[in-house]
């Protein structure tokens, strides 16, 4: 089934005010929601994904009207003509961490996330960002307490992302953790924004939990996914045998999704263990286990 978003969650997607919505469906008949049984607006995905290219292309000064008539791969084809000036946009940050200028820092971070909308927001901003200060960090550009700084920043402005995001959960039921020895959570807490936003049920039960809870958690709650992130900071290896013993401990009914630095390069692990390397292999795993219980 094709998800469908009332206009609260579309105006929050991506930008673009209510009124400036039906405006525009009565001046370009586009978009052209459907109608639930109330007579509300229910905008397809389809129809989200062009608007937030819209939005995007209309922050680099293109006009609405213009906009329009393209498809999504047009729209898309001019916002990759702009990538060179959104790269150097990413750029900033690295100087504002150095510079220890914490409000400036947030308010690049909102800016972003304001005109964005926070799927792309996460899975285009925070995910080239994390990787960019990995890098600066490995190279010994960035101190320790300026990558924290960061992350501390992100992790708050998700949060209340999250807390403000348009409730209507439905299944699957995710429980997002990390297994002892894997402090960081900010790999959880991206997938819980996408999955929140593509309408599942999320459950955050925070880092490093104990085999066992995770066992006692999964059946208490009765979750339909465990989902594992392991950064790069943690053994491949002790992630592969991690995986193993869980597959092993849960009931066979309950998914394990596993993704994160650590498994980026695909290792041979536990048999019925998906992993999802990228937020959008996160969606499709969601997506499939709706058509699949659907059958």
């Amino acid at each position: 089934m094709n998800p469908h978003y009332p206009i609260a969650a579309v105006e929050r997607e991506t930008g673009i005010p209510k009124d400036l919505l039906r405006q525009w469906e009565r001046r370009y008949q586009f978009p052209l929601p459907a109608r639930d049984d109330k007579g509300d607006r229910l905008y397809s995905q389809q129809e989200l994904d062009k608007l937030r290219l819209i939005r995007l292309l209309m922050e680099r000064g293109k006009r609405p009207g213009k906009l329009m008539a393209l498809d999504s791969a047009e729209l898309q084809q001019m916002l990759d003509s702009h990538a060179g000036d959104d790269a150097a946009e990413l750029g900033q940050l690295l100087p504002l961490l150095r510079q220890r200028n914490l409000h400036a820092i947030r308010c690049w971070l909102l800016q972003r996330l304001a005109s964005q909308g926070l799927r792309q927001f996460v899975c285009h901003t925070v995910t080239q960002a994390n990787f960019d200060i990995g890098q600066a960090w490995e190279r010994g550009e960035l101190a320790v307490h300026e990558e924290h700084l960061y992350t501390e920043q992100i992790q708050s402005l998700l949060r209340q992302a999250i807390h403000d995001m348009y409730a209507d959960p439905r299944p699957p039921r995710v429980m997002l953790t990390t297994v002892p020895g894997e402090q960081h959570g900010l790999g959880c807490l991206m997938v819980e924004a996408v999955l929140r936003l593509d309408g599942c049920d999320v459950i955050p039960f925070g880092t490093e939990m104990p085999f066992q809870e995770i066992i006692e958690a999964a059946n208490s709650h009765q979750v339909d996914v465990v989902g594992l992130s392991f950064s790069a900071a943690f053994p491949a290896t002790d992630a592969v045998v991690a995986l193993a013993g869980l597959r092993q401990m849960l009931p066979a009914h309950i998914a394990i999704w596993a993704g994160g630095a650590a498994l980026c390069g695909r290792p041979a692990v536990a048999e019925d263990v998906l992993l999802t390397l990228s937020l959008d292999e996160v969606c499709a795993a969601a997506a499939s286990w709706r058509v699949q219980r659907a059958c």
